[in-house]
């Protein structure tokens, strides 16, 4: 069994539709983290264009937010550890021109097997060289990928969570680590999946009104933590950084 990735190419609709398809399979072909779903092929067909991948039996965490599954602490941390290891390999391959930044870490692009997560959809992903791809489509564009940087609501548990719209990190902070071609960009996203994996515990959904950090229940530590990935200013510089951090921690 095999994953296919279906991407309608319209010129007319979305003018940089090709391009991303083009760049996203050539990110996956340099790929060789284990944990990112092995690219097999691509072809196109009439007006689709398809990514062929290897099949991963998981469920994305949006789906076991959606269902109802309480992550406790401890889960949490084991899975922002094997996302930031993840990221320092994708952000630090041994050849470096092959180094990219995902630019979408979100609940629904994280598969969890047998315990293990595994990292998909790279349409927004980008080579930190750009000379890797100079016919890059500009990060701003209006892809179908593209259109979804400005939506709050996709990376937050569906319709219920409101934390993103509070001053932290904030709507403009939000939209500029997003769009940042830059390992920062990642690292704001492993914050936000921090911090969405604990909503299933508030269960007065009214508390969704407040910022995350007056309503969540965690250790000191791990709430620094996840405030300074979702920094702007004095967030950390790397995912190795970040992992060290973590690893530091109290279990």
């Amino acid at each position: 069994m095999y994953a296919v990735k279906a991407l309608l190419n319209s010129s007319k609709l979305f003018p940089g539709s090709l391009l991303s398809f083009q760049l996203e399979k050539e990110i996956l072909q340099r790929i060789t983290c284990k944990n990112v779903p092995r690219f097999i092929e691509s072809f196109s067909y009439d007006e689709v264009n398809c990514i062929v991948q290897e099949y991963i039996p998981g469920w994305p965490l949006s789906y076991l937010i959606d269902t109802g599954y309480y992550f406790n602490e401890k889960e949490v941390k084991d899975i922002l550890r094997q996302l930031l290891a993840i990221l320092k390999e994708l952000h630090c391959p041994l050849a470096k021109e092959n180094a990219v930044v995902h630019r979408d870490i979100r609940l629904s692009n994280l598969l969890l097997y047998n315990g293990k997560l595994y990292l998909v959809d790279f349409g927004l992903a980008r080579f930190l060289d750009p000379r890797q791809f100079p016919f890059c489509p500009n990060s701003t564009d209006n892809s179908p990928a593209g259109s979804n940087l400005s939506s709050l609501k996709e990376d937050t548990h569906y319709n219920r969570g409101k934390f993103f719209e509070q001053k932290i990190p904030g709507h403009e902070t939000y939209r500029l680590m997003r769009t940042e071609i830059s390992p920062r960009s990642d690292l704001f996203g492993v914050g936000i999946v921090g911090v969405d994996l604990f909503t299933n515990l508030v269960e007065d959904e009214s508390q969704f009104e407040l910022p995350w950090d007056k309503v969540l229940t965690m250790s000191e530590s791990f709430m620094f933590f996840l405030k300074k990935l979702l920094s702007r200013k004095k967030g950390f510089k790397t995912a190795e950084e970040a992992l060290n951090y973590l690893e530091s921690l109290p279990q």
